[in-house]
């Protein structure tokens, strides 16, 4: 194994444990008062640079995908299969980054809206 596919192997590794943490942090924004502390500052800059994180690494893998050749080998056939998979993954995880804070700000958005009527009652 060469020192790239072991470097490739760990971020994706971390790439997948981010995926976990954004999903659970989608959810609980959703459902739980959890949106208030990502719809923060410190939240949205720390969602929108997990963004910028899947972005940079999205455009990366796209250059990284192999050509198609006439007779591939099966050895060529699983490199391409493997970058197409890293694509995917990456495009993903931007936009559930993004969905994140997307979600965040509308809640903190239909909360401050809300807010005045709640005092009015």
């Amino acid at each position: 194994m060469s020192a790239l596919h072991v470097i490739e192997q760990l971020f994706n590794k971390f790439d997948y444990v981010i995926l976990g943490v954004l999903g659970v942090v989608l959810v609980l924004s959703l459902f739980t008062p959890v949106f208030k502390i990502v719809d923060s500052n410190a939240g949205r800059l720390v969602t929108l640079g997990w963004s910028l994180y899947f972005y940079v690494r999205w455009q990366i893998d796209c250059m990284r995908i192999p050509m198609k050749v006439d007779s591939p080998s099966d050895v060529d056939k699983l490199e391409f299969y493997r970058m197409s998979r890293n694509v995917y993954m990456e495009f993903s995880g931007l936009v559930l980054a993004l969905f994140v804070f997307n979600a965040a700000r509308l809640r903190g958005r239909i909360a401050s809206l809300e807010e005045p009527q709640k005092k009015s009652d």
